[in-house]
């Protein structure tokens, strides 16, 4: 019982892993691309957080200047 595969057969099994492997690499490309978007945002938020840190540190330093005069003024009474 031996099974012959023709010429067809073996050009349609060729035909459609080439198709899943176009496939695969247009998943590949696709997720590529997520990556970078996904880099990108989160550079995006890194220098937000990075300008919010920056004012409460201007802000928590304001503040202490402040209650060091509040401080110094009471101590003068």
């Amino acid at each position: 019982m031996s099974k012959e595969v023709t010429n067809e057969q073996i050009l349609q099994a060729i035909t459609e892993l080439s198709k899943e492997v176009i496939d695969v690499k247009q998943e590949v490309i696709d997720v590529k691309q997520e990556v970078r978007d996904v880099k990108q945002e989160v550079k995006k938020n890194a220098d937000k957080i990075d300008k919010l840190d920056a004012k409460v540190t201007v802000l928590s330093e304001g503040l202490l200047d402040t209650q060091a005069e509040v401080k110094i003024l009471k101590n003068a009474k």
